[in-house]
């Protein structure tokens, strides 16, 4: 089950919240009612997935790992290529042991995600929850869960609008003049937590775009109060199909992709694993650099604030 109403997800990136006393009604407590439609109608793409060697670990999972509040030991975590059919460069993602998602779930979840918007994601990596109702985050464009299960879909839709959001164009959308005045037309946010600051509404109208981009009949079809949000999620349409090329819009082939964190060995880890990865016992490291031809998305440097359930931290 979708539990938007218990889990709040987004990235601080230092953005203007909404002022508090802003006079708009809340569409919905969360958004869990477009979760089937989502699944259902978000097209799997084809994929492929190649687990690494046990000896090496992208560099992003690794200092995940080293996170001084939580700390999680090496060993109980796994790389994979994931090799999608609509993209000549895997995405690398990391899972640990004790994740509540499978690897297998993980990876059909990224290949849903239409590959125009999914190209600005590097890494995503997903940990077991940490008791403090920490639920993920995106930094420079790294997505990580915690404990996510069931949410993974609409989790994955609404970090990577930040990332889009962030560097997919000319400008950011949440930081325009055209967003705010759009903002000013409507008279209700889709839920609570759009509220909270121009960014999260944006990634949370990315929700609410993306259903009405694959769905048919559209977010009118099951939203009877459409029309209280209409600028919003048609302003995140509008945008993704003028100045990003629909990259919301399922098909097509990758055409850019951001550069990978480089492998690293393990035993360069502050737990040493047990002394199972001796230097003089590596194999050969992982490439994971882009292939020829294909272009090169500049990074941008964005930290996001972790967020718990029920609000930000």
């Amino acid at each position: 089950m979708y539990k938007t109403a218990s889990i709040a997800f987004g990235i601080s990136l230092a953005t203007f919240a909404y002022p508090q006393e802003i006079d708009k009604q809340i569409l919905h407590d969360n958004l869990d009612y477009l979760h089937d439609g989502l699944y259902k109608n978000l097209p799997i793409v084809a994929h492929t997935l190649n687990e690494w060697v046990e000896e090496w670990i992208p560099k992003f999972c690794l200092d995940e790992s080293k996170d001084d509040e939580h700390g999680f030991n090496l060993a109980d975590m796994k790389a994979y290529d994931i090799n999608f059919d609509d993209c000549e460069a895997p995405w690398i993602v990391c899972n640990h042991k004790d994740s509540d998602v499978s690897i297998e779930t993980l990876a059909d979840t990224i290949g849903r995600i239409p590959v125009g918007s999914r190209s600005y994601i590097r890494h995503i990596l997903a940990l077991p929850g940490t008791g403090d109702g920490v639920a993920g985050y995106n930094g420079g464009d790294n997505i990580v869960f915690f404990d996510i299960g069931d949410n993974v879909l609409p989790a994955l839709i609404h970090e990577v609008a930040h990332s889009t959001d962030s560097h997919a164009y000319d400008e950011k959308l949440s930081e325009s003049d055209d967003w705010k005045y759009k903002v000013s037309l409507d008279s209700a946010f889709p839920n609570d937590y759009a509220k909270s600051s121009p960014a999260e509404d944006v990634a949370e109208s990315s929700i609410l775009a993306t259903y009405n981009i694959v769905v048919p009949g559209g977010y009118p079809g099951i939203e009877p109060r459409w029309e209280e949000v209409r600028n919003q999620y048609e302003t995140v349409q509008t945008w993704q199909r003028e100045k990003a090329d629909n990259i919301m819009t399922p098909g097509g082939q990758c055409q850019n992709r951001l550069e990978n964190s480089e492998p690293v060995p393990r035993s360069t880890g502050k737990k040493l694993l047990r002394g199972r990865w001796a230097p003089w016992r590596r194999s050969e490291k992982p490439d994971t650099s882009l292939p020829q031809g294909l272009g090169v998305i500049e990074p941008v440097d964005f930290n996001s604030g972790k967020c718990v359930r029920g609000h930000r931290a």
